[in-house]
């Protein structure tokens, strides 16, 4: 049976912005990664670069300062997709900042890291695992474009909700190389043994879907609805958020 629609006074007093606070430290903390890793990279001066150029790939400075721009994007309209006031205030907004997302920040941010693949310092396990989170990023990035095509709202949240723990891997990468490089008596050992290719590449797009994916299953048991994904569309946008 299908749900019954909220009721406007029920929809407004859901959107309020106490209910739903998390917005803010979220944004704080996007913003304040931007501040502290873009500026370097302002000077367009690949002499100055922040990292070690490839010198044997041309490219390479223009690769990373593009890679770095489209997540700066990705980094600003996903706050403005997760903002629930947003999304059911000014849905056009919602729209446009979403397509933004898809086709001016992830994707290609995650196309171009597939390219620096093979001019940064990874080993071919640090590569491996940055391909596959690459991959991810493109696929659950498509799928929640598709399935808000399709109208199907429950499962498009879902799948962009994956697309967000991809899109904030590198900030969990450096929580967790920071923590474990500082480890009582162990952590250089740690660092020195994985040399950062299990951390960034690996453990931090891990951690940041299997923590979403229990937040999904959570407020999933919390509204008593049972999980998308037999092809079932969902009233509306308004249930979802």
């Amino acid at each position: 049976m299908a749900q019954s629609p909220v009721s406007p006074p029920a929809a407004r007093r859901a959107r309020r912005w106490w209910n739903r606070p998390w917005i803010i430290p979220l944004a704080v903390l996007l913003g304040a990664f931007v501040v502290w890793k873009v500026p370097p990279w302002l000077n367009f001066d690949p002499q100055r670069s922040p990292i070690p150029m490839n010198p044997e790939v041309p490219l390479h400075y223009a690769m990373m300062t593009l890679h770095i721009g489209f997540g700066v994007i990705t980094f600003v309209t996903v706050c403005l997709q997760l903002w629930p006031w947003l999304r059911a205030r000014h849905p056009a907004i919602h729209r446009y900042s979403g397509r933004l997302y898809v086709f001016a920040g992830m994707i290609p941010s995650a196309l171009l890291s597939l390219g620096l693949i093979l001019a940064g310092p990874l080993t071919v396990f640090g590569q491996i695992g940055t391909a596959i989170w690459a991959g991810l990023s493109i696929f659950t990035t498509v799928m929640g474009f598709v399935r808000v095509r399709q109208r199907r709202f429950a499962e498009h949240r879902r799948w962009m909700l994956y697309s967000f723990a991809m899109a904030t891997n590198v900030i969990t990468s450096r929580a967790v190389a920071y923590f474990v490089l500082y480890l009582p008596g162990i952590g250089p050992d740690i660092i020195s043994f994985t040399r950062f290719q299990v951390e960034g590449p690996w453990l931090s797009w891990m951690i940041n879907l299997a923590l979403v994916h229990w937040w999904l299953r959570r407020t999933d048991r919390k509204r008593g609805r049972r999980r998308p994904g037999l092809g079932r569309a969902v009233p509306g946008p308004a249930q979802v958020g």
